[in-house]
């Protein structure tokens, strides 16, 4: 069995919400389904809320976890980081990384600005 197809259920149940929270003229969700499907992206969900992770492999070889989108109750999603952490940690990452909208920041204060991005409409 393909590993995203464990997730697959619970996916489903998010798919809308995660297609609502993209920026459709960078990302399509037939592109996330696909990473999920094959489990180069692994999902959390409980009830309210599901998360969407990776491993990000840097140049010296370092490997973080990288929250690529969330959907659902803030509390909800904000329970759930902590076993994408776990799940990273596990697989050797030594950082935990978001990259989203600044708001974010007030709701995971235990995680620091590392580097902004920035973006103008062309």
């Amino acid at each position: 069995m393909i590993e995203g197809a464990n997730h697959w259920p619970d996916y489903i149940r998010f798919r809308d919400r995660f297609a609502e929270a993209m920026d459709s003229r960078f990302y399509t969700i037939e592109w996330l389904d696909r990473k999920i499907w094959t489990g180069e992206f692994r999902l959390w969900a409980n009830d309210d809320a599901a998360i969407v992770a990776k491993i990000k492999e840097y140049p010296t070889g370092a490997l973080a976890v990288h929250g690529m989108i969330a959907a659902g109750d803030l509390n909800a999603i904000t329970g759930l980081v902590p076993l994408a952490e776990q799940w990273g940690k596990a697989r050797g990452c030594i950082v935990a990384e978001i990259a989203s909208r600044e708001g974010w920041g007030r709701v995971l204060p235990e995680y620091a600005v590392h580097q902004i991005e920035i973006v103008k409409e062309l």
